[in-house]
């Protein structure tokens, strides 16, 4: 018996999506007829990304009949969540490097800073850097989760965006709201991995924000920061759910699914990266170090605190304080000992 593509599993592969993940929608995918190829003088080879998910014979036997589809149904899932979380964590690698960018900067004030930063001039800074080296207006905007969460509680992004009539009030900006204002779409990335057993979660997009150009209608022809170049010659697989035949020896039949592509930077000049938006270019054990009065470092530091975790001062102080030893030893030593 042979394998074959399984058409109500690859239906539910093909139209799910794991939550918080965005690598699909961050660059067009082009179909080539062969697995290697050329485009604006960049080479590009289709790798083979496939993973298999067993459904072993005491799993089937064990679940109730009417369960089994859901069951195997899972195990599409799963299959997909592992081939999201590898495309995911590449193409987070690719984009978010300076080396792949035409420019890229670090900010001057940090976003978690609501009284000092600027966000919407670090953006506008990007879109008009772009503009400037290619003419194209950049019309994507990719914030990492912790990017995004600062930048839409910052007073200036909350007056622009959500509540142009009333300043420093009401709800944070929507996506929409803030496409609206930057005239981009706004992709987040919400996506998590383990990076150690047996738990370190760490955020794949950390904390940058790009801003790039990809068409609506992709083509060889036509100029873009990225593609993705998928392999779609007859056979080849392509997303699709692939069953296998029951082995005997190993007690189970499997699920397949898999396809093969190139991510590939082809202008860096249409993209502009702003780097590590919550660590400025003065970072808080500077501020400690040249402020004669750690009390104010823990002043501005608390306020902060209060307004990104609705805080009380002392809880945000403390909040602070444990936060930041350094501050902790300098605050302590200062209060001991305030006239030095």
């Amino acid at each position: 018996m042979k394998s074959r593509i399984d058409k109500h599993l690859s239906n539910v592969a093909i139209n799910y999506r794991p939550a918080g993940f965005i690598a699909d929608r961050i660059l067009p995918v082009v179909q080539v007829p062969n697995q290697s190829g050329t485009c604006s003088a960049t080479n590009y080879f289709c790798k083979n990304y496939t993973i298999k998910a067993d459904v072993t014979l005491e799993d089937r036997s064990n679940a109730d009949p009417v369960f089994v589809q859901q069951f195997e149904e899972g195990r599409v899932h799963r299959v997909q969540d592992a081939l999201f979380l590898d495309w995911e964590t590449r193409v987070a690698s690719q984009v978010t490097d300076p080396a792949n960018v035409g420019s890229s900067i670090a900010v001057v004030s940090r976003w978690s800073d609501y009284v000092n930063s600027d966000p919407l001039r670090d953006i506008w800074a990007g879109i008009d850097n772009v503009k400037r080296a290619t003419g194209y207006r950049p019309n994507h905007i990719l914030f990492s989760g912790t990017a995004w969460r600062h930048f839409r509680r910052n007073k200036a992004v909350i007056d622009k965006a959500a509540n142009p009539h009333m300043s420093g009030g009401g709800l944070y900006p929507s996506v929409q709201q803030v496409a609206d204002l930057l005239e981009l779409q706004v992709l987040v990335g919400n996506a998590w991995y383990n990076a150690a057993l047996p738990l370190n979660l760490t955020q794949i997009w950390q904390d940058h924000v790009l801003v790039y150009y990809a068409p609506e209608q992709p083509s060889l022809e036509t100029p873009s920061f990225g593609y993705y170049f998928r392999w779609a010659a007859p056979g080849v697989p392509n997303m699709q759910a692939r069953r296998h035949p029951y082995d005997s020896r190993r007690h189970c039949d499997e699920v397949e699914i898999g396809y093969y592509q190139d991510e590939v930077i082809l202008s860096k000049s249409l993209g502009y990266l702003i780097c590590n938006v919550t660590s400025s270019k003065s970072t808080p054990q500077e501020d400690t170090a040249s402020s004669p009065d750690p009390s104010v470092t823990l002043a501005r530091l608390a306020s902060n605190a209060m307004a990104e975790l609705h805080l009380s001062y002392s809880e945000a102080a403390a909040y602070v304080l444990r936060t930041q030893p350094a501050l902790a030893r300098a605050y302590r030593d200062y209060t001991l000992t305030p006239n030095q």
